[in-house]
């Protein structure tokens, strides 16, 4: 059974199969938007995984067909965000889960059916793969609702896609299908509906029978690639790297090719 932090009208679920933890925006009422009350059950329920020392991969999905998530639940902006004190205390919630992506050193798979679109586009940018059903909706709209963009939320688009398809999806404020999103860079693979599942569970599977110490090390090397020259920590990476290789998984790989076998994989 999922562990569930709130009712059944707006909660964040995860449920752990093996090595792979599945976080489920569950609010298909509201397009799996994610109000006030979410983002805190979001940040324990994300916290948790990462934590857990059996978890090797996430996968975040949202709730149903119809929707991977439509970001933040506007239904509460009038409520939250005309107050400063009030608004603050709301980014506050919601900038602790994108910290905890960003902080995150497992592999991160988003599942992607239905609308994904303004914040809930970001939250899939914070993973670190994206497979898309064909069905799936993207889009960034602040052009059309009159609002600011925060640089940092600028910044997570431009990273993925560059300035020119960033400029493309932000200016025109338009829903882009599946297949353009590919072809943009937003996404990494698109499958049809009914396959779409299966394709993310193949796939979760896979990273996570490979070592988890070398993912770790994979991922953050990854992150530090993408700074400037001179703000990369080489000595970090360069310690993951020679974690790796006095680790006991790396004998195992080794002794696993000898004998043409599948790795068993302890994380140590």
């Amino acid at each position: 059974m999922p562990e569930s932090a709130a009712s059944d009208a707006a909660r964040i679920d995860c449920r752990i199969d093996g090595y792979v933890a599945r976080v489920t925006i569950n609010h298909p009422r509201r397009r799996n938007a994610v109000n006030y009350a979410m983002w805190r059950m979001f940040g324990e329920v994300l916290e948790k995984a990462i934590q857990d020392n059996n978890v090797r991969v996430i996968v975040l999905t949202g709730e149903g067909e119809q929707a991977f998530s439509a970001g933040n639940d506007i239904s509460e902006f009038g409520r939250w965000r005309e107050d400063p004190h009030k608004l603050a205390e709301y980014n506050a919630r919601s900038a602790r889960v994108y910290h905890l992506f960003q902080s995150c050193d497992k592999p991160v798979i988003a599942l992607i059916r239905g609308v994904c679109v303004g914040g809930g586009l970001e939250l899939a940018l914070l993973c670190d793969l994206r497979v898309a059903a064909d069905n799936a909706r993207f889009g960034i709209t602040p052009a059309k609702l009159g609002l600011g963009y925060k640089l940092e939320d600028l910044q997570l688009v431009v990273n993925a896609i560059g300035a020119d398809k960033a400029k493309l999806l932000l200016f025109t404020g338009r829903l882009f299908d599946a297949n353009e999103a590919m072809s943009m860079g937003l996404v990494n693979q698109v499958a049809p509906l009914t396959k779409v599942q299966s394709t993310v569970d193949a796939l979760a599977e896979e990273i996570a029978g490979n070592a988890p110490l070398t993912l770790r090390q994979l991922k953050l090397a990854i992150g530090e690639v993408q700074k400037p020259e001179g703000a990369r920590d080489r000595s970090k990476v360069q310690a993951l790297v020679d974690a790796c290789h006095v680790s006991e998984d790396f004998q195992e790989g080794q002794e696993a090719f000898k004998q043409k076998r599948q790795p068993r994989f302890k994380g140590r």
